[in-house]
């Protein structure tokens, strides 16, 4: 388990939440690298990009919880400006001042490995999901 912070790469807004890491999910980018944020509430500038290719990961606390992430958002709601677990990333060093001091955050990013093994795994999933209904056609009717 963790919380992540990942900043939009076309405005100024970050997202914080939690990843549960499983066997079947071993880094946070799998969080992200094929569920995305579409179905989540977010600010209208970035409705329509908040996949993948449009978020960075620029912190992961690996020792927070999900208990963690409700108890932050109900602090930093009373102070910043946000929509749905959005927040204006210039408030970015306020915001890990509160997640190192009152919460003991430990940031470490997954590694560049991981980060491989995530898009290895989202391409297979994507090879599946597109050629599967082909092979069943095919099956099917020859």
């Amino acid at each position: 388990m963790g919380i992540y912070i990942i900043k939009s790469l076309h405005y100024n807004w970050i997202k914080i939440g939690h990843h549960k890491i499983t066997k079947r999910r071993p880094s946070v980018y799998y969080r992200f690298i094929n569920r995305v944020f579409y179905s989540v509430v977010c600010p209208d500038e970035i409705i329509d990009k908040v996949s993948f290719n449009d978020l960075e990961l620029i912190y992961w606390f690996t020792n927070l919880d999900i208990s963690d992430e409700y108890k932050l958002h109900q602090q930093l709601k009373l102070v910043y400006e946000y929509k749905g677990e959005w927040y204006k990333y210039k408030n970015l060093n306020d915001i890990l001042n509160i997640i190192y001091k009152d919460y003991n955050g430990e940031s470490q990013l997954p590694t560049i490995n991981e980060y491989n093994n995530a898009l290895k795994w989202h391409t297979c999933l994507h090879l599946l999901t597109f050629k599967m209904p082909i092979i069943f056609i095919k099956i099917l009717y020859f």
